[in-house]
């Protein structure tokens, strides 16, 4: 959510939301909130959606790379961190292959 909170702040551009998981696209998406351990955070991060134009996007767990070393690196460097205008070490490699384009209509 601090990743999201901060790409507002630094951009006035519409947001695109790619995930993949169904679920997670879908509580986004829907009214009906999910009863489940989540709920309050997908209420958070709608509230933040709320003000700015989203593009919710499917993609394929492949396709999905950089978020999940990203989300490793954070668990086993307990650690979270931004990088403004580079990239870090832990995705040098994967980072160009993960650039997954999108049309805005």
């Amino acid at each position: 959510m601090q990743g999201l909170a901060l790409a507002l702040q630094h951009s006035d551009l519409p947001v695109v939301v790619q995930t993949d998981s169904s679920e997670a696209l879908s509580s986004l998406t829907n009214d009906e909130l999910l009863r489940s351990a989540y709920g309050q955070i997908v209420m958070e991060i709608k509230a933040l959606l709320g003000t700015r134009e989203f593009f919710p996007q499917k993609i394929t767990r492949l396709q999905n790379r950089v978020a999940d070393r990203l989300a490793k690196y954070s668990r086993t460097e307990h650690a979270t961190a931004v990088w403004l205008g580079s990239v870090p070490p832990c995705i040098e490699d994967l980072w160009p292959l993960d650039c997954n384009s999108i049309t805005l209509q």
